[in-house]
């Protein structure tokens, strides 16, 4: 039963509107009444209310007052204003507060009825909405239809053949019968699914799709038997009747299925519509139709209803824009993201997408994305870091979304190779200081924490742009360049041993010996006693 709140300063008022009506007789109680809004606010924290019929000019709190707080603390309430003529600016106001209707005093019964009854019954749709959702969530868990889902996927995609006895075995533990003369199948595909795998969760996924299966054999059992399976995030559907629809109806029925499916769930849905001929053998030929009218359709936008007759536009696939594909990458390179949109715009529309394919389109994105990822490995730019997702992933992503979320995914690419591009140069600016920094300073008790200090940088990061750009440590490096010069110095018979050592940066004799042995397989006297005779 719906709750009601009367809220007026006038008693009598109140009275008429509690009075004037035999509100149970509608499955409407009255809650309560209250003088104010600050009352009204005092019944609210005690009984739940549904809907709320108030005065806007009262004392202690007015109604638009009472209006703002009630949306605010209880947004599920409707609220019906019920004041004179010359406040209908201050009603204008309260609608913007959540305000459902307008009552204008004095009103006769009957009218206050009809408005009151007419956000009752929104109430209870929207009751009916939620508790339908509930059920499905109660069906979905409770029901594995696998076999169903596996027998209908045979009869449509020949995925399997199998004898028509056991087919009709099959069928029949499903509980499933066709015993009309006609065939067809709608697939039905839920516009830009990447993103609705980026806001929902796998479970609430799999319910989406539990629920339009719910819906398209629901709406279209009215008509037609018929029977709906998921295949690759899509659903499927076999018509079966004895006689042709109308194409209008048909295409009515197909509209009332999309309204609905957006109505109840937060997505949207294109139906392709393919052929309708005798024989259970033709649900392969109308799919494939049904598939081939949607992908003609790509780019043309969300709830699409295709039929497979409609004339065709695609031209034939156009060449890969390769020349478009490279000032694309000469952008990246030169660091320009404006130039960088720009050139991919370029791209996109050298592929005619007004005129082409689905497949066409994305096999080129495709192909460019693979273009980019070698791009990245020719220029040693780890690929983990730029793609994010591993290539299959990237594929389906591209394969399940609109174009616009399509080039979305791609400038993100192009963008990010360009940041580690101009990270890059930046590193090896550093990285050269670095160097340049080591090579005057060798023979000095220098170490990395000294060198990182020079160049405004971490130790671990210096260590990092070693691994990096020479593939070896710090120690290493300083070494090599020490015993280098050491090499030079012991062609000289009259610097001692130890002097070479000091000259080159080492403070130790053995320690020197030892570093050098260990990086030219010599001792130092062995190096200069092989060393040709002047």
């Amino acid at each position: 039963m719906i709750s009601l709140l009367i809220v007026d300063d006038e008693r009598r008022a109140r009275e008429g509107i509690r009075n004037a009506i035999d509100w149970n007789s509608h499955d409407i109680h009255i809650a309560g009444e209250a003088c104010d809004g600050a009352e009204a606010l005092k019944i609210l924290k005690q009984f739940p209310v549904d809907i709320m019929i108030t005065d806007i000019r009262m004392p202690v709190m007015d109604g638009l007052e009472l209006i703002k707080e009630v949306s605010k603390l209880y947004p599920s309430i409707r609220n019906i204003i019920y004041s004179g003529y010359d406040e209908f600016n201050y009603a204008q106001k309260a609608m913007t507060f959540g305000t459902c209707d307008y009552l204008l005093k004095p009103s006769r019964p009957d009218e206050i009825l009809e408005i009151v009854n007419k956000q009752a019954n929104n109430i209870n749709e929207a009751k009916k909405q939620s508790e339908a959702l509930d059920q499905l969530r109660i069906g979905f868990q409770n029901s594995l239809p696998l076999l169903r889902e596996r027998t209908l996927s045979r009869l449509v995609l020949l995925s399997e053949r199998l004898p028509s006895d056991r087919l009709e075995l099959m069928l029949s533990l499903n509980h499933i019968t066709f015993p009309k003369m006609l065939f067809g199948v709608l697939v039905l595909e839920i516009d830009d699914f990447y993103t609705l795998e980026q806001k929902y969760d796998y479970e609430e996924i799999e319910l989406f799709k539990f629920a339009i299966k719910n819906i398209t054999e629901e709406i279209l059992s009215r008509t037609l038997v018929c029977a709906a399976f998921e295949h690759q995030d899509t659903i499927i559907s076999i018509l079966n009747t004895d006689q042709w629809i109308d194409t209008l109806k048909f295409q009515e029925i197909m509209m009332e299925l999309q309204t609905k499916v957006s109505q109840y769930l937060p997505l949207t849905i294109s139906i392709g519509v393919g052929s309708m001929d005798k024989g259970i053998s033709h649900l392969h030929i109308s799919y494939l139709e049904s598939v081939n009218a949607l992908e003609k359709r790509f780019l043309k936008g969300s709830q699409k209803i295709v039929n497979y007759m409609e004339k065709e536009d695609i031209e034939e696939a156009t060449s890969y824009p390769l020349s478009e594909e490279k000032a694309m990458i000469q952008a990246i390179i030169s660091g320009n993201r404006e130039a960088m949109v720009e050139k991919f715009n370029a791209f996109h529309y050298a592929l005619k997408p007004e005129s082409s394919s689905k497949s066409h389109v994305l096999n080129s994105m495709l192909a460019l994305a693979f273009s980019l990822f070698h791009f990245c490995i020719e220029k040693n730019i780890n690929t983990d870091e730029i793609f994010v997702e591993d290539f299959p992933k990237l594929s389906k992503i591209l394969t399940s979304s609109s174009i616009d979320v399509i080039k979305s995914v791609i400038t993100g690419i192009m963008f990010r190779i360009n940041d580690h591009i101009n990270s890059s140069k930046n590193n090896n600016r550093i990285f050269q200081e670095a160097l340049a920094y080591i090579n005057q300073n060798y023979n000095k008790d220098i170490s990395r924490n000294i060198v990182a200090r020079e160049v405004f940088i971490t130790p671990g990061y210096l260590g990092i742009l070693f691994r990096q750009q020479l593939n070896m440590g710090f120690l290493e490096y300083l070494h090599k360049i020490r015993i280098d010069r050491a090499t030079e110095l012991l062609s000289n018979p009259g610097i001692k041993i130890s002097e070479i050592a000091y000259q080159v940066g080492y403070q130790d004799e053995k320690y020197f010996s030892q570093v050098f042995r260990k990086h030219t397989g010599l001792t130092p006297n062995q190096y200069r006693n092989n060393l040709p005779k002047r």
